[in-house]
């Protein structure tokens, strides 16, 4: 049964249920939390994707509301902050910590997650990834999908497009998985939906007639199409990652969504990581 709205957190669990038009961005605003604390404290994978009636866990607040005085070289993440903020405040880098602690995703962290900064312990200097010249772990684990490297460097070369954009962007898009299929249709390597695959292959490589489900020639859509964007976008590239989730028009017209600023602001941290590796 649809309700109208969001419930009073229940003070036992902390927890409240989706209501009807109700978005992560208006849940976090309504309970003075962020939409990336949702995200990691219920593990969401789409924030885009939440259901009426769904159960929703608010990020556990406890006394601190922000990062705790570094201790040792360690920090707890506060309500409210990003890697982002932290790096910014403790003057080091988002790729820096993702480096030092080991983070699959930068936009999940937890609050009263420890933190360790880079520049003390094992890590290098400030703002230096400890690991710096090393892949994703998950990526290193699968040679299969470390195979299709090559296929990035040269579609992204053929496109004119940097090889570490177009490996940020597949690999924040499915972690370079093959079979991946999205709820909205999304496919393969580089998630590219039917409209632009029918995009691309009319438009972009008219004749070429390119097989989405194609590891190979999804990540030669990908190419093509970021290499479009970015024409779009006069070269701007956060606009261009933008463009990949949102669409261009839309980020140009209406600015960047919330949950658009999350993913590039993802992506560009993974197209560090990539370039550092090369």
């Amino acid at each position: 049964m649809a309700v109208a709205a969001a419930i009073t957190p229940n003070p036992r669990t902390g927890a409240v249920r989706v209501g009807v038009g109700q978005t992560l961005s208006s849940i976090a605003a309504r309970y003075q939390t962020t939409v990336a604390g949702l995200v990691a404290a219920n593990r969401i994978g789409n924030p885009n994707l939440v259901d009426v009636g769904q159960l929703l866990h608010l990020p556990r607040t406890g006394s601190m509301g922000a990062a705790g005085t570094p201790s040792a070289g360690a920090v707890r993440v506060g309500v409210g902050q990003t890697l982002s903020s932290i790096a910014a405040r403790y003057q080091t880098t988002v790729a820096g910590l993702v480096a030092a602690n080991r983070i699959g995703n930068p936009n999940l962290v937890d609050v009263g997650q420890l933190l360790h900064l880079p520049g003390t312990g094992s890590a290098g200097a400030a703002g230096t990834p400890s690991s710096v010249g090393s892949l994703p772990g998950p990526l290193l684990a699968h040679p299969d999908r470390l195979a299709l490297r090559s296929n990035f460097v040269k579609e992204a070369i053929a496109n004119g497009v940097p090889v570490s954009l177009l490996e940020a962007v597949c690999w924040w898009e499915s972690g370079w998985q093959v079979a991946v299929v999205s709820p909205t249709g999304a496919i393969g390597v580089c998630q590219i939906e039917p409209p632009t695959a029918a995009y691309v292959n009319s438009v972009l490589v008219p004749g070429h007639q390119l097989n989405v489900h194609s590891p190979v020639d999804n990540i030669t859509m990908a190419a093509a199409y970021l290499h479009q964007l970015l024409l779009g976008a006069a070269g701007n590239q956060r606009l261009a990652i933008g463009g990949y989730y949102q669409g261009l028009a839309s980020v140009q017209r209406r600015g960047m969504l919330p949950e658009t600023r999350t993913y590039v602001n993802g992506v560009r941290v993974y197209v560090s990581i990539f370039a550092a590796a090369r």
